[in-house]
């Protein structure tokens, strides 16, 4: 039997007719063809079937319909055919996918012997059977079928019905019904529309098979991308020291709050200034939660651009905006499963603050670009340095997306407020530094531990990180060299502060005037206030550590003094501590020290001004 017979052996085998010209001539194929492209160019099966309706829209055309099989594939190594795979017709059910038309009752409501059009046994006599021979039928009149009660009262008078199959496996069944007979001066017009149903059908089947694999590629790229988010979060856990270093007061009553909620799904707001370690703890809250197995997703909120904020957070599909070349998973979907952890959440925009308040209430977003929803199952632990409750009163902050985020919040202890554990922390970060940079471990003098638990720590955890990381490359004889800002490492004040490129001294004065403005003697000591040092210039131990003085008194307040001469004054004043320290920049009683500034910035100036030190 050819491919376009007739499928019932009711109807007799009849060769194709010839296409009349005035047909041709009559209608524009063009759409067709635009269509057919536009077939070609598209990627997921919900496009596919809404192009179904434009070909379902024929001239007489009542409505028409597109079924899909709706059962496990076929077992490897089966013999070939459409209804290979199957042990019987039984097995395989056809689920109507989409409906272009109208009519009286809705096709879903129309009825066979075994129930509606909803869902098609393959044994049903007009769909079904199309799917289980894999050939088409068709009927012009009345006359050429049995017509169901449905389609006699929906006044259906002919129709045609074409497999759908790709490389021998069964898709589903595309069927159009006429609303007249399709006889005489018609039957060439239902002879064009077999033709072109026909190349639509086969045309239709290879690509839902295409964008099947498609979304298939897409499902496992995006476990692919699930995977290597938990992997690479595995290195950063091995190759960084995550253990939560200390055991004052403070940070027990912060780990026992931790150890309450970690194994809930709550949310957690992480509260601390900047460098308290909310990153650690909220890797510790995933590490003893349910969801240990699933990835923990990190979100710098602070560091996305304003206007890619939506995509970051939801994805998107290719050509959404400028850029998009393909499609992106959103850090939701990423941590679909896991915990999202919504690092500096204060910086999200205000504008939206509110969708991102919808997915936290019912776990749906949509991505960039895409009207479907998805859902997804995410614990969010958030974290700021700043008071959201201030920025909520001054409408910087959804007040209801604080509560949201506030279920559970755990408020992190400056590194200032837990001085006994710092310590622990300093030996800690001495050996993780020394294996990492390959180092032999520098020795930490008694002094130098109380030099660092009498420094204020602006920076926390971190800028302690940092300074013994510093230390341990920088020393010198088996001991840890500290360089620790003036100061306190306050904000920087005209004259006094900590500045970026560290310490600035204002014009130097004399010995007297040092004594009187304050300026201490030659100390070192560990522990020493540095507040309000280098107010006369000189910084810790200046010259009247050996009772000499500088040239001149102290400078009117309002006197200039030339560059030139200040690079004089500088030069002078360096050569003297150093002369004092002995030629050493480093370590204690070093010049660096005398002076009160870090061994870098000293050896910086010494470089501008050609002066050598040992």
């Amino acid at each position: 039997m050819s491919a376009d017979a007739p499928a019932s052996p009711r109807f007799p085998v009849r060769p194709e007719p010839a296409l009349a010209h005035s047909v041709l001539q009559q209608f524009d194929i063009s759409p067709f063809l635009d269509m057919m492209l536009n077939v070609a160019q598209e990627r997921t099966v919900e496009g596919l079937l809404e192009l179904t309706h434009r070909v379902n829209r024929g001239t007489h055309v009542m409505c028409g319909c597109i079924w899909f099989v709706d059962a496990p594939p076929p077992a490897a190594g089966a013999a070939s055919g459409p209804a290979s795979g199957r042990d019987g017709e039984g097995d395989h059910v056809l689920r109507l996918m989409t409906v272009a038309g109208h009519t009286v009752t809705p096709v879903r409501g129309w009825r066979h012997a075994e129930g509606s059009y909803a869902m098609v046994p393959l044994t049903e006599p007009l769909v079904g059977q199309v799917a289980a021979r894999g050939e088409p039928a068709w009927a012009a009149s009345p006359e050429e079928w049995t017509r169901p009660a449905w389609a006699v009262d929906e006044s259906i008078h002919a129709y045609a019905a074409y497999p759908l199959q790709f490389k021998g496996d069964l898709i589903g069944v595309m069927a159009v019904f006429y609303d007249r007979p399709m006889r005489g001066v018609l039957a060439d017009l239902m002879l064009l529309h077999r033709k072109m149903h026909k190349i639509f059908a086969d045309s239709l089947s290879a690509a839902v098979v295409n964008a099947r694999s498609f979304e298939e590629i897409q499902h496992l790229r995006r476990a692919l991308e699930l995977e290597n988010e938990h992997l690479r979060g595995e290195v950063r856990r091995a190759r960084a020291p995550h253990a939560i270093v200390g055991d004052s007061p403070p940070l027990r009553r912060a780990l026992e709050q931790v150890d309450m909620v970690a194994p809930t799904d709550a949310t957690v707001l992480l509260l601390g200034e900047s460098g308290t370690g909310k990153e650690l703890v909220a890797q510790a809250i995933h590490d003893r939660s349910q969801r240990a197995a699933a990835p923990l997703v990190r979100v710098n909120c602070s560091a996305i651009p304003r206007e890619l904020f939506e995509s970051e957070f939801f994805g998107h599909v290719k050509g959404a905006f400028t850029g998009a070349l393909r499609d992106r998973v959103g850090r939701f979907q990423l941590a679909d499963g896991g915990t999202l952890f919504l690092d500096e959440v204060g910086e999200i925009p205000l504008e939206l603050q509110g969708k991102l308040l919808r997915v936290l209430q019912e776990g749906v977003f949509e991505r960039v670009g895409e009207e479907r929803s998805r859902s997804v199952d995410v614990r969010i632990i958030a974290a700021t340095n700043r008071d959201l409750r201030a920025d909520v009163e001054h409408g910087r902050f959804r007040q209801d997306l604080f509560f949201r985020l506030s279920v559970f919040p755990v408020a992190l202890p400056p590194l200032r407020a837990r001085r006994e554990d710092i310590p622990l922390l300093a030996r800690h970060f001495v050996r993780a530094s020394c294996r990492r940079l390959n180092l032999p471990e520098p020795r930490v003098s008694h002094r130098q531990m109380a030099e660092l638990q009498s420094y204020p720590w602006p920076g926390n955890v971190r800028e302690l990180q940092n300074v013994i990381e510093r230390g341990v490359i920088m020393a010198e004889g088996g001991r840890l060299v500290l360089d620790l800002p003036p100061d306190g490492g306050a904000p920087g004040r005209p004259g006094t502060g900590w500045q970026a490129e560290g310490w600035q001294a204002p014009a130097p004065v004399t010995g007297p005037a040092a004594s009187a403005s304050g300026a201490p003697g030659h100390a070192g000591g560990a522990g020493q206030d540095r507040a309000g040092q280098g107010r006369a210039g000189l910084g810790r131990g200046g010259p009247d550590a050996t009772g000499a003085g500088v040239e001149t008194g102290e400078p009117d307040a309002a006197a200039i003094i030339p560059e030139a001469r200040w690079r004089e004054l500088q030069r002078a004043n360096i050569e003297r501590a150093l002369s004092t320290a002995g030629g050493r920049v480093h370590g204690p009683g070093g010049a660096a020290e005398l002076l009160g500034i870090p061994p870098t910035t000293l050896q910086s100036r010494m470089k501008t001004l050609g002066l050598r030190g040992r």
